[in-house]
């Protein structure tokens, strides 16, 4: 007859992990994590972009609002006084029509906290975009330098294709100045962060230079969602769309009367 003590020491032996065991469970959850979190990461990103869809509807709802209270033309893309001291961006007009946070979209980068384009309105309003809005649709009012007659907002009726006019779209990065759409913006285009205006990198006066240069305002879009970006149109609908695309030296996809094909 086993002695009680030895009897419960050889139970305990029978039921404790060894050291090996735990490291080969620590082992085998380490790979299961590993093989996780790139798929918890990709549908994080997956989420973002929804999220960005959404709010480029919603502001692509705000120009249709703040165009029916304006003549039926699309926003300024900015306005300016006394020697600048005095300005407005596209996105302070549509603030009357949605909420501030709808301005900056999820997958913003950490230089977009430089807080590069910051335009505080005429009445001291602050408010910062990481979106870009269609130079040719809004134009601009600079009296004395960009004069509104010269870039006038347009009416949203002579957009000869809605469905294929951008309006607005991720922002931004600074693209080449060349008709090879796989050349134009790429993954390892310089990013504009904060940059609010997109336009034409061959026929972008009156800022000539100012989309392929460092302007910090003016550029092309930025593929922040899985080499794409979400791009809104005139009609409202918004889809996520590769530089290439769309987006070149003389796109049609930026002139209200042409339109993309």
């Amino acid at each position: 007859m086993r002695p009680k003590a030895l009897e419960n020491s050889m139970k305990k032996s029978r039921t404790a992990f060894t050291l090996i065991e735990l490291l080969v469970v620590i082992a085998i959850i380490a790979i299961l994590a590993s093989m996780l979190l790139p798929a918890l990461g990709k549908a994080k990103e997956k989420a973002k972009a929804i999220s960005c869809v959404n709010m480029l509807k919603q502001m692509g709802t705000a120009g249709i609002l703040y165009a029916g209270d304006n003549n039926a033309r699309f926003c300024p893309t900015f306005w300016v006084r006394n020697n600048n001291a005095e300005r407005k961006a596209w996105f302070n007009y549509l603030q009357t029509f949605q909420t501030t946070n709808i301005l900056l979209c999820p997958s913003r980068s950490p230089k977009f906290k430089e807080l590069i384009a910051n335009y505080p309105s005429a009445v001291g309003d602050q408010a910062i975009s990481n979106y870009e809005a269609n130079f040719a649709l809004g134009g601009c009012d600079w009296a004395g330098v960009w004069d509104a007659k010269d870039w006038p907002q347009l009416k949203d009726s002579v957009v000869r294709r809605p469905a294929s006019t951008v309006y607005m779209t991720d922002g931004g990065s600074q693209p080449v100045k060349t008709t090879d759409p796989l050349k134009c913006v790429t993954q390892k285009s310089p990013e504009k962060a904060g940059c609010w205006i997109v336009h034409d990198p061959a026929n972008d006066a009156p800022n000539t230079g100012g989309v392929t240069n460092t302007d910090p305002n003016w550029g092309g879009p930025h593929l922040r969602h899985n080499a794409r970006s979400n791009v809104s149109f005139v009609d409202g609908h918004v889809q996520g769309m590769k530089a290439a695309q769309w987006y070149w030296a003389g796109t049609p996809w930026l002139k209200p009367f042409a339109g993309g094909d």
